[in-house]
C-alpha cells in the first residue's frame, strides 16, 4: 500500500498522500501530469532517489483556478515615481491518481 510520494513538479517539491488533494502553482496547459518522483513510502519502507527514482507518477488535475492576488509597488525616490502592478498565478487541484500505477 502506497503511503506517500514526494514529488517535484515546476522546480518544487510536493508531498502526495493517495486521497488528498493539493493545490499546486502550474502553467495552463495539460490535464494529466507525470512527475519525477524524489520518494516513495510503501508499506513503511522507503525508496529514495539520487535525485530521481526511475518510476513516475501519474497525477490527475481536479480543477484550475487562479490563487492569490501579488502585488508589487514600485517607487523611485525624489522623482515623484509610482506603479503598482499584480498577478494571479494559476494554480492547480491535483490528486494522487491510484487507479494508474506507477510507470
Amino acid at each position: 500500500m502506497l503511503n506517500f510520494v514526494v514529488c517535484e513538479i515546476s522546480g518544487k517539491q510536493y508531498k502526495f498522500v493517495p486521497g488528498q488533494p493539493l493545490d499546486v502553482y502550474w502553467e495552463k496547459g495539460n490535464k494529466d501530469i507525470n512527475a519525477n518522483v524524489l520518494l516513495i513510502s510503501e508499506n513503511g519502507k522507503l525508496k529514495i532517489g539520487q535525485p530521481y527514482l526511475k518510476d513516475k507518477i501519474n497525477l490527475k488535475m481536479l480543477e484550475e483556478k487562479k490563487g492569490k492576488k501579488i502585488t508589487a509597488r514600485i517607487y523611485h525616490a525624489k522623482a515623484n515615481y509610482r506603479r503598482v502592478t499584480g498577478i494571479k498565478q494559476v494554480m492547480a487541484k491535483l490528486i494522487l491518481d491510484v487507479k494508474k500505477p506507477l510507470d
